[in-house]
């Protein structure tokens, strides 16, 4: 039931909670207008044998309407052989779950959930359902895509600057996709999802490397759902390079999307999802799914963000009136992601999460959920995409299993050491490890949709392949060696949570773990010989290119929050690492009686040598060196002008979390009420990226 790529394992499992699909209509069931949302404060209602629960947010759709969301269970919550069972109050819900991954005890892990609404829903009013799991009934029969769809022509139509237009008849191509293996994303009686594809031909766009990627599916409230994308990314083939097109998608002839005259780069994505009901008039838009932030948090999924905290309407507005502007629909729109990455400073994407993507978990709101959905879908803009059609099964990201030595950058020269057709330098973009965003796991988790994962793979076997051969050791995957710290924490995290999260029997999978794998265990073996040269201020990894004489304590706390996402998850070597870190980001702020200025702790940057490069291993010793170099914060906070302290309140956070540890808590408590810069509630509220805190210090809803 775990494997979408091995169809002889099954992957179904769904519970219609003893209610005839036509009997939707229903009014029974307790709902909860106005209710504060699920895991966001509000009086415990927590039903015995419940998982979770979620709150959906109505949008004007019937009574029957499907909404579909992922959803993230802890080790043991739904067992193998099981599925979920939905229920609104007292009522069993149409339920159907799809299972994309399982953890090592067989239980779920990652999966879909569809629900059918037992009633209408008014826009802003809302029904908490609760989440259990339970057997499925048997002999349910899942929906055909083909029969939803009906007769109807559904046609991708693009046009060449010159000569006729090359269509793709999709109903053809349903037709013809097998119902098994990597096609198939949902399956049951309330949706079925497969996965199109088909490459363009190169006199419809004057190159080999552009292909048709679409996610077609039916769900049982007769809307039919298109999540359609032209990815220009097959790498490693001669004739590959820049698309010129017009593209329309045409519903009996009427269109659906129409786009101007595009260039659409190398190593680039454009896709946009268009619904429509049994007559092609645009689908209803469906409830809003709001889930349980510390249930989430429990999972290990994301980190523990403060649900109790408000975030501000003026950042909430902002999200609203970003997305509303037309410019936000234009085809490979940036969508406010930084495109120099290299740039530095308090930017909003970077961190454990985005700005955008830490207000939808902590609010709830449908503002930052758009804007975030809306940056993950201009991720597939970014040139890290490079597909190699000779890859495993299929096709699969450019992976050093094929490619031990090549480079992305142009100094890797012509295969096998680099790319057939180098990056384009038009596109407006310059990736960059040791700034990039994490655009597309938060996205993927809350709603599974197979374009944010195919953009998160993308990323993680980007970020190998952009690394020089010669530190990353072939096939090894070394990201720590010759990388900037913060290029390790975030290299790690993207290979992390493609391992993670990807699919059951997906060939790339065991790929990323393997990379992800030789990065713990590299960290953990340097542990004894940094130690030995650290002393008693132990705790800091060293860079090969950073300033030997000097430790950035931020870009260590970026380290702390990636070691942390594993160590939750249970990797034994993350958690290694952790623990050896610990000593160091919490003891910065509580080694006051040893010589050291607790406010330097989020100084932006520490002595580690004295003026003869000797190793400092004391904190009295680095506290002097500080304070002598004119880096230190003496009384004040002159040094910590940035969201320093709000990143090493992350990390102490982190670790209380995930290490159970009293002192990063007490370090914790100080720091928050030390005055340190930009750590009131009000500065949270108007940025929320870093509102993390330690276990138990949120407010449950259970």
């Amino acid at each position: 039931m775990t494997n979408p790529w091995n169809r002889a394992h099954g992957r179904r499992a769904v519970a219609l909670g003893g209610a005839a699909l036509l009997s939707l209509g229903s009014t029974g069931g307790a709902t909860a207008q106005g209710a504060a949302p699920a895991g966001r404060g509000g009086a415990p209602r927590c039903a015995a044998g419940m998982i979770t629960k979620i709150t959906l947010e109505g949008n004007g759709a019937a009574a029957g309407a499907v909404v579909v969301f992922g959803q993230v269970f802890r080790p043991g919550d739904v067992p193998a052989r099981t599925g979920v069972l939905a229920r609104a109050g007292e009522q069993a819900v149409p339920t159907q779950l799809d299972v994309v991954a399982r953890h090592e005890d067989g239980s779920v892990r990652f999966g879909l959930v569809s629900v059918a609404l037992p009633r209408a829903l008014s826009p802003r009013q809302t029904l908490e359902l609760q989440l259990h799991a339970g057997d499925p009934p048997a002999g349910a029969r899942p929906l055909d895509p083909a029969a939803v769809l009906g007769n109807r022509p559904l046609i991708l139509e693009i046009q060449p600057v010159a000569g006729s237009p090359w269509r793709a008849d999709l109903r053809a191509l349903l037709a013809a996709t097998p119902r098994s293996g990597a096609t198939v994303w949902q399956s049951g009686p309330l949706v079925t999802e497969l996965r199109l594809r088909q490459n363009v031909p190169a006199a419809a766009t004057g190159c080999t490397s552009l292909r048709l990627v679409a996610d077609l599916s039916a769900r049982a409230d007769g809307t039919t759902w298109l999540d359609l994308w032209l990815r220009n990314d097959i790498a490693m083939q001669e004739g590959g390079g820049d698309a010129i097109y017009t593209a329309r998608l045409l519903l009996d002839g009427r269109e659906l999307l129409n786009t101007a005259p595009l260039r659409h780069f190398h190593y680039t994505a454009f896709g946009r999802i268009s619904a429509f009901g049994p007559g092609g008039a645009p689908a209803p838009v469906p409830a809003f799914v709001r889930h349980d932030l510390s249930y989430l948090a429990d999972t290990g999924a994301v980190a523990r963000y403060d649900p109790s905290l408000t975030v501000s309407e003026g950042t909430l507005a902002r999200y609203g009136q970003t997305v509303a502007n037309p410019a936000w629909s234009t085809p490979f729109n940036n969508r406010k992601v930084h495109q120099y990455m290299p740039e530095v400073g308090g930017r909003d994407d970077i961190g454990p999460a985005t700005q955008s993507q830490a207000a939808w978990l902590i609010s709830g709101d449908r503002r930052a959920a758009v804007y975030a959905m809306g940056q993950a879908e201009a991720a597939g803009v970014i040139p890290w995409h490079h597909w190699d059609p000779q890859g495993a099964e299929g096709g699969s990201w450019l992976d050093t299993r094929r490619w031990p030595r090549l480079w992305t950058d142009p100094r890797g020269g012509r295969p096998p050491g680099g790319l057939m057709q180098r990056v384009p330098e038009a596109t407006g973009w310059t990736p960059e490890s040791a700034h990039q965003p994490d655009l597309s796991f938060v996205p993927f988790i809350l709603t599974g949709r197979r374009a944010f994962l195919d953009h998160l793979q993308s990323q993680a076997a980007w970020n190998v392949m952009c690394t020089w051969p010669d530190p990353r050791g072939g096939a090894d995957a070394n990201m720590v060696r010759f990388n900037q710290t913060r290029g390790t924490a975030w290299a790690i995290r993207q290979l992390h949570e493609a391992a993670w999260i990807g699919p059951d029997g997906d060939p790339q999978r065991p790929y990323f773990q393997r990379c992800e794998a030789n990065n713990w265990a590299y960290l953990r073996s340097q542990i004894p010989t940094w130690r030995q040269a650290q002393g008693e201020a132990f705790g800091w990894v060293p860079s090969d290119i950073d300033p030997p004489f000097e430790v950035k304590p931020w870009a260590q706390d970026y380290l702390v929050s990636t070691a942390a996402a594993a160590a939750r998850k249970g990797n034994a070597d993350a958690r290694a690492v952790l623990e050896f870190m610990s000593n160091f980001s919490v003891g910065r702020f509580l080694a006051g009686d040893r010589g050291f200025n607790p406010r330097d702790g989020a100084a932006y940057v520490l002595a580690a040598t004295d003026a003869r490069r000797t190793p400092l291993r004391s904190w009295a010793e680095i506290g002097a060196q500080t304070k002598a170099r004119g880096w230190s914060n003496e009384n004040g906070w002159s040094h910590s002008a940035g969201n320093y302290s709000q990143l090493a309140l992350v990390s102490l956070a982190c670790i209380a979390d995930v290490l159970d540890s009293a002192e990063a808590r007490r370090a914790f408590r100080w720091l928050s009420s030390s005055g340190a810069p930009y750590t009131t509630i009000g500065d949270y509220a108007v940025d929320p990226l870093y509102r993390v805190v330690p276990r138990g210090a949120e407010r449950r809803s259970c």
